[in-house]
């Protein structure tokens, strides 16, 4: 991955940003393109930039607010378009953000922060490194490229592109989408290689685990998608994963399904090395 600045910045904890005459759309702005028929998404048209804002259900906006404004900041970056967390652990998070580029495209960041009397300190911001597509993607990766259910951040199109992802994850996606619209946060690019806070590696970098976002348009942390959200984890234990992570625990501390503040906002779908 490409670390695009090692530089400790400090953002304020305000309440909201939204005074300085920006519009501003909380939790998404959903700008993303649809592929063209190599597959490659096509430059975004919203007619122009807004600031992010966190959903007023977040576990801590004032932290996923820091982490979008360094990204904001960036040369090439036009808006960011979604945010969630990667580990939260206070003092201490990572964040994932997705962002859109000036010149069309985009990419996932994983913004590492760190909380000060004075708000939280943005200590790095590490975007997701491209990697080349494959010459002849096989039916599998074509049909959650072309799925109209599916919805993959830039990174997370590269990722199946490429054929990193596995193939049980690719049916996985497509089995739930069958039942519900998704959107995907994150595949492979940007997510650490550890789970946060931990020694243990995640099994994001191996491609075998896939992140929900949103699920028929509504944010997985907005409590009106509650329902949809327990359907869709059930949906996706259906599919063979071991790890079912997000705002419940539906098994009550069993070992499928898990529940914590960095779930609060996505649904985490992971399956066995």
């Amino acid at each position: 991955m490409l670390l695009v600045t090692g530089l400790a910045v400090l953002v304020g904890c305000s309440s909201s940003d939204a005074d300085d005459g920006d519009r501003v759309t909380p939790g998404t702005v959903d700008s993303r393109s649809t592929p063209d028929s190599s597959g490659t998404p096509t430059e975004a048209t919203t007619p122009r930039p807004t600031r992010y804002q966190p959903h007023p259900a977040e576990v801590d906006g004032a932290a996923k607010r820091a982490a979008a404004r360094a990204v904001e900041a960036l040369p090439d970056v036009r808006q960011v378009t979604y945010t969630q967390y990667f580990g939260y652990l206070p003092p201490a998070a990572s964040i994932l953000v997705e962002a859109d580029f000036v010149g069309g495209g985009g990419t996932t960041y994983d913004v590492q922060i760190s909380r000060t009397g004075d708000g939280w300190r943005v200590d790095s911001i590490t975007a997701a490194e491209p990697v080349p597509p494959l010459e002849h993607p096989g039916p599998l990766i074509r049909r959650v490229l072309n799925s109209d259910r599916i919805t993959l951040p830039w990174a997370g199109r590269v990722d199946v592109a490429a054929g990193r992802v596995s193939d049980v994850v690719l049916r996985s996606m497509l089995a739930v989408a069958e039942r519900h619209r998704i959107g995907i946060s994150v595949l492979v690019s940007a997510h650490p290689v550890q789970v946060f806070g931990t020694d243990r590696r995640s099994n994001h970098p191996d491609g075998r685990a896939y992140d929900i976002g949103s699920i028929d348009g509504r944010l997985v942390v907005d409590a009106g998608a509650a329902g949809s959200v327990d359907q869709v984890m059930r949906v996706a234990a259906d599919t063979g994963a071991s790890q079912v992570g997000g705002p419940s625990d539906l098994d009550g501390g069993g070992s499928q399904y898990f529940s914590d503040p960095t779930h609060s906002d996505h649904v985490h779908v992971g399956f066995p090395q």
